[in-house]
């Protein structure tokens, strides 16, 4: 800054009574009226008319307004603060006293904190899937085969392949404001639906506190690939980027256009960014900066391209992931930051930090050691623990696991028939009738049926996949997660999953429409109770007596568009915690992990992209749902105070253990002697004490101790030991150890016993289980019965002779179809199951 200039700053401050400017202050007074100056002369036509005095005149004016407002923007959300700090001090005292009421809960202010969390979550999930239901357009757009060749559309189908030309008009109608320049109307819906969804998110955010300005012209985010842009060196990356700026905002203080060299400047120190990953860290879309978390999103963007084309030739040479995948991301980081805030103020980190203090007080304990302490919930719900560290560690290991899922879950639809017994379970303790259930789940497969859910912010997974969204600890978006994704869908478990949980969804909201008829007193305890739990207040449920419910088919369902529209100061909360509360049940119905469950899974929140934090994803792969099972259920059956009106907690408990063991050791029992007849071999006898041990480890109600402890003593030592190994230490360690105890260790003793190896055969077997798609249940048959028994036999003649002689020693079982015969010779003997 210029003596002169530096003088009459000082002055300036000290007629303020400011104390005297430091020389870094000075430093960013300058940058603020250049950065102001460069701006003003890209909004005012008459910037380079003005004389240098003059156009320092006016920065100088409008950098002392936007001081100005964010000085009483600072001081609206320093009373924010104190309000909302004050409302979650409100909200887990209350917590607290119902927790005390429970005798699982310790009822301490902790635990307390902790609940609220798990509701905060509950909400954010609910607030995502809400705004996913406002991009149905988007997402339709993402499916669609328009002006696809018949290649195209089967790597569509079976690989989440993107319509590219779809891809290239949406962001080109982006860039433009969806004016449908691009001639693609479906693309112009798409991008109107894009536009319209983040930029209410954006002012939700800053009537919250937030502080996010608006570009003018489309938003679009901007994924960043490490590693590529590494890889292209500065200056490599800095040629190729040059030419695709919009140079008209890359201004001097006068207006006039930067030079090259001046933006190659400009682009140097983006790089320097880029590399270090100081945006890279951050998913797709994710807010930046640093401080409170109101102030994410207030940096300013530094990469302006200067149209559609050149974002889609920037990210096919620098960008990671799909648009979609990038969008939802967006949508995540979004709505996250809009709850965290809305909850616990424009500072919600310090929020946390109070209570965590208090709870240190309060309880007389440290909260900041054990494996699931309130810090581990924090970093949960802010997404610390899913945002990696290092991501080329992060995406291997994805990968690794990636093919785990697409090689072992291929017929995982079998065993989630037992999801069945869960299903009628959480019915049951909804109050929800059996019959429309049914009848709820079975309209899924109709059009209207899902696009009224939808539309009405109850969107459905497998429809949000085909954004090919996956991401943190879901299934990556690369050639491994499209793979495992594709054998998730042609196994038809995606299909199943949607189906049971929609229609739950949807039972379910119209149980809430009825329940809300009733004034809060004429509800029955257990109700009050629930809903309390849920985080709805006597008050929230005033409101939700005045609104009309949605309409569909002659039912009403209280959804959550029905709230948001309804007008009230509150809806939009109000819905988030309504649909919260519905979602949550809905993954009671079909187990899917809590919070609880996913802190066990990350050993305590361990970050993604550490070592720690891919070991404990590695080892707990397959684990979530048995340890889902205890979290929700056992805890659920451990609260005691549902189930028969008035009766004593005990009974309760024993009612519901009971009726859980019972539902899920008969499913157990039914998925057990289908797998037995898929695999071609005549059903067990159940009259077999093991058969009742194996079908009670198969039913999932032990949970994790089911898999740990119910492993068949009677199975040969090196199956026994790894399958023990699989369970403790996950599918790749145990696929490891498999290769190594059975399939070269116990081959050796063998050979050295003069016994037959078979080696070859099981070696051929061992890399057969390990390829993607082969555990297709539909698929598994043809491709056994076609050539793979067929090889097993060439390469070690007998080996299908031992397979059929073990299955006749363990079980006393015959093949109905055996393994030699390309087509089965008989039926199968269902007598068999009952000892005949």
């Amino acid at each position: 800054m210029q003596p002169k200039c530096a003088t009459a700053v000082q002055a300036a401050a000290k007629a303020s009574g400011r104390p005297v400017l430091t020389k870094a202050q000075l430093q960013a007074v300058e940058d603020g009226l250049s950065k102001k100056m460069r701006e003003m002369g890209r909004t005012r036509q008459d910037w380079q008319t003005l004389t240098a005095d003059q156009r320092l005149g006016e920065a100088g004016k409008a950098v002392m307004a936007d001081i100005q407002a964010q000085a009483a923007r600072k001081l609206e959300n320093a009373q924010r603060q104190i309000m909302k700090q004050a409302g979650t001090e409100s909200r887990v005292l209350a917590l607290q006293d119902e927790l005390k009421g429970t005798q699982h809960h310790d009822g301490t202010r902790a635990e307390a904190f902790k609940r609220d969390m798990v509701l905060t979550g509950h909400m954010h999930s609910a607030e995502k899937k809400i705004a996913m239901g406002e991009l149905t357009k988007t997402i339709e757009a993402a499916g669609d085969r328009t002006g696809t060749g018949l290649g195209q559309r089967f790597l569509m189908l079976a690989f989440d392949a993107e319509n590219r030309a779809m891809t290239a008009d949406i962001v080109r109608e982006i860039f433009k404001g969806a004016t449908g320049h691009s001639g693609n109307q479906i693309a112009k819906e798409a991008a109107k639906a894009w536009l319209d969804t983040i930029e209410k998110l954006r002012t939700r955010f800053n009537a919250a506190g937030g502080d996010v300005g608006k570009l003018d012209y489309g938003y679009t985010p901007q994924p960043h690939d490490t590693a590529k842009v590494r890889k292209a060196g500065v200056d490599g990356w800095v040629e190729k980027t040059l030419p695709l700026l919009d140079r008209t905002r890359y201004l001097r203080e006068d207006g006039a256009r930067m030079a090259d060299d001046e933006v190659r400047a400009l682009l140097k120190s983006a790089y320097e960014t880029l590399k270090s990953e100081g945006l890279n860290k951050q998913e797709p879309g994710a807010f930046k900066g640093t401080g409170a978390r109101a102030n994410r999103g207030g940096d300013s963007r530094q990469i302006h391209f200067a149209d559609g084309e050149a974002w889609l030739s920037y990210m096919q040479d620098f960008g990671r992931g799909s648009l979609y995948e990038s969008m939802m991301s967006h949508v995540g980081a979004m709505t996250r930051d809009i709850v965290l805030v809305e909850r616990y103020g424009p500072d919600a980190n310090a929020t946390a930090r109070v209570q965590m203090d208090t709870a240190l007080m309060a309880d007389g304990k440290d909260v900041s050691t054990g494996a699931i302490r309130p810090q581990t919930y924090w970093d949960m719900i802010t997404g610390k623990v899913g945002a990696p560290v290092d991501e080329t560690l992060a995406n291997t290991m994805q990968m690794v696991r990636s093919l785990q899922t697409a090689a072992k879950l291929g017929s995982a639809i079998v065993s989630s028939v037992t999801d069945l017994g869960t299903l009628a379970m959480t019915a049951g303790y909804n109050k929800l009738p059996y019959w429309q259930l049914l009848k709820d789940i079975g309209s899924q497969a109709i059009g209207d049926t899902r696009d009224f859910m939808a539309s009405h912010g109850m969107i459905a997974e497998s429809v949000a996949s085909s954004m090919n969204r996956w991401s943190g600890d879901n299934i990556a978006n690369n050639w491994s997660g499209r793979v495992a994704n594709s054998v998730m869908r042609l196994s038809f478990l995606n299909a199943w999953t949607d189906g049971l949980r929609q229609g739950f969804t949807m039972t379910m909201n119209a149980g809430i429409a009825r329940l809300a008829k009733n004034d809060w007193v004429k509800l029955n305890e257990f109700d009050r109770s629930r809903l309390t739990r849920a985080g709805i207040t006597e008050d929230d449920w005033k409101v939700l007596n005045s609104i009309a419910p949605a309409q569909f088919k002659g039912r009403e369902l209280m959804t959550p568009q029905a709230i948001k529209t309804s007008g009230h100061a509150e809806a939009d909360t109000l819905a988030a915690k309504v649909f919260g509360f519905i979602h949550d049940e809905s993954e009671f119905a079909v187990v899917n992990p809590d919070m609880a469950a996913r802190a066990v899974t990350t050993m305590g929140g361990l970050q993604a992209g550490t070592p720690g934090g891919e070991f404990a994803r590695t080892i707990m792969q397959f684990k979530s749902f048995p340890i889902a099972m205890m979290t929700r259920h056992w805890s659920r059956m451990l609260e005691g105070d549902h189930g028969a009106d008035g009766a004593p907690m005990v009974a309760n408990r024993l009612r519901y253990s009971m009726a859980l063991m019972a539902t899920t050791m008969a499913l157990g029992a039914v998925v057990t002697q289908v797998k037995q007849v898929m695999a071609g071999k005549d059903p067990i006898d159940m009259k077999k004490g093991r058969f009742w041990a194996k079908a009670i480890a198969q039913g999932g109600g032990f949970g994790i101790a089911g898999d740990l402890f119910l492993i068949d003593p009677a199975s040969s030592g090196t199956d026994s030991a790894t399958t023990a190994i699989k369970n403790l230490a996950g599918p790749t360690v145990g696929t490891a150890a498999e290769l190594v105890l059975k399939n070269i260790t116990e081959n050796i003793w063998q050979a050295a016993e003069g016994k037959d190896t078979h080696w070859e055969a099981e070696l051929a077997s061992w890399a057969k289980s390990n390829t993607p798609g082969q555990s297709l249940w539909w698929a598994k048959p043809m491709i056994e019965h076609g050539f793979m028994n067929a090889l097993n036999e060439n390469l070690s003649p007998g080996y299908l002779s031992k397979v059929q002689a073990r299955a006749a020693k363990e079980w006393n079982q015959q093949y109905w179809w055996a393994p030699k015969d390309a087509t089965p010779q008989r039926a199968p003997n269902f007598e068999k199951a009952f000892g005949q």
